[in-house]
């Protein structure tokens, strides 16, 4: 299979005007027509998914008065996908029109969701139904995810990867504080199932977005130059293994998404009804601890040109974990501060800790192998999440919500063990030199032959 090469600075393949001198127009990515139409797609989609992540859980609290193995068991549907089909649909996002699969994922997630209100408001909703529910939108999220990691070098140049990251994630952080809250709101005034209604309303914004996108068809591989799908498998798989830093990376991620993945899921249930708040209270909470993944993607292209990435990577990871342990020492009144300045700065560093990964991967892993890649990485990461909210649950229903916290939070604290800083005598002798420094479009084809040897000194 031939390799699909990243486009240069004069023959973008986003099909957007640049410069003369091939930089991007004043104004950033944004006054780009296809980065904006994505960006605006993705960010109204994120803000709805938000809005879900309080209204679900509130959908079987409140309607079907569900316990909190239930609600964790909602939350293991959603990313349990990852496990059984993500390393074939990171194959099959290689084959596909990665724009195409990207619409289809948003109008079935559509379909799916607005199936709960229509079944609330006709009194045939249950327990079963949201775990089908859950189950098929996690479906269609594994196509999308990988998808959309790698149809974004498609739209961009390589040297444009952090920008483009670093405002993705800032309109994923901004959700993620407007979208609880309002989940919240929502499910005061207009009941929770509203909340889900706005979901699936958002998929078709996205969807209207990629429509309306220009950009150059996708360079696809001949169908006799394919191996089979093992192989292909294997060939995502084996450029991750090729790498001690992308193997600690996995693990990092891994670890840190199952425990506070598993606190997501019984922070609904320990804030509404271990702590007696109301649901606008419990989204207030977390949206204001949602704030911190703002700044961590405000910042992440700042402190990686100033520290370096990897320096980044490794403080985000190891600096904001501890902040953790302040989620179960919240309570009642003030103590509830305590769970939104934990949530504040573990999403900061968390923020800025996927901004480092999203941009490394998206700018060294040939474009042929990016859905693969993309889908082997997921699995280990996204798959972890399940596991996690299961997990949650049978802690919470055998020790109690807090005690199920308690022992998520000292998970997450020692999970980024795995990194600890680069040798003296390994350091690279200068940012340029780095494994992890980014590089420009010109830069990464050359980059790539040499990352292998690179990342095997990164980490002790």
């Amino acid at each position: 299979m031939p390799e699909v090469t990243r486009p240069g600075a004069a023959d973008r393949m986003s099909g957007d005007a640049v410069a003369v001198d091939g930089r991007a127009p004043v104004g950033g990515l944004l006054r780009t027509r296809n980065f904006a139409l994505l960006w605006i797609g993705q960010s109204t989609s994120a803000v709805g998914s938000a809005i879900t992540s309080v209204a679900l859980p509130l959908v079987a609290i409140s309607t079907l008065q569900a316990g909190p193995a239930t609600v964790a068991l909602l939350t293991a549907a959603t990313w349990l996908p990852w496990l059984v089909i993500g390393l074939p649909v990171g194959v099959w996002v290689d084959r596909w029109p990665r724009r195409r699969t990207l619409l289809i994922a948003d109008i079935v997630s559509a379909a799916v969701l607005v199936v709960i209100p229509i079944a609330a408001w006709t009194n045939v909703l249950t327990v079963a139904m949201l775990l089908v529910a859950a189950l098929l939108a996690g479906t269609a999220g594994v196509f999308a995810n990988v998808a959309f990691n790698a149809f974004l070098p498609h739209l961009v140049r390589a040297d444009e990867m952090m920008e483009g990251n670093a405002r993705l994630q800032t309109s994923a952080s901004v959700a993620l504080v407007v979208g609880p809250g309002l989940g919240g709101l929502l499910a005061q005034v207009a009941g929770a199932v509203s909340g889900v209604l706005i979901d699936a309303g958002t998929f078709l914004v996205s969807a209207a977005c990629l429509l309306a996108l220009r950009s150059a068809p996708e360079p696809r591989p001949a169908p006799g130059d394919r191996p089979g799908m093992l192989r292909q498998i294997a060939d995502g798989i084996g450029f991750i293994m090729r790498g001690r830093l992308l193997q600690a990376m996995l693990v990092v991620a891994a670890v840190t998404n199952f425990a506070m993945l598993g606190i997501t899921a019984l922070r609904i249930v320990f804030l509404v009804r271990t702590e007696g708040a109301a649901p606008g209270t419990a989204g207030l909470v977390i949206g204001v601890g949602s704030l911190g993944a703002i700044l961590g993607a405000a910042l992440a292209s700042l402190a990686s040109r100033r520290f370096g990435s990897a320096r980044t990577y490794l403080v985000a990871n190891v600096a904001a974990a501890p902040f953790v342990l302040l989620l179960p020492l919240g309570g009642h009144g003030w103590r509830l501060a305590l769970f939104a300045a934990g949530s504040f700065v573990a999403l900061a560093g968390a923020t800025m800790s996927n901004v480092m990964t999203m941009t490394y991967r998206g700018t060294f892993v040939p474009a042929r192998l990016l859905g693969r890649v993309t889908a082997a990485s997921r699995i280990f990461v996204f798959g972890s999440i399940p596991l996690g909210a299961a997990t949650a649950g049978l802690l919470a229903s055998a020790l109690g919500i807090r005690s199920a916290m308690w022992a998520l939070a000292v998970l997450y604290v020692i999970a980024p063990c795995p990194c600890s800083p680069p040798r003296p005598a390994h350091c690279a002798t200068s940012r340029a030199d780095h494994p992890l420094s980014l590089p420009t479009s010109r830069e990464a084809p050359a980059r790539r032959h040499v990352l292998a040897r690179q990342t095997s000194t990164m980490l002790t």
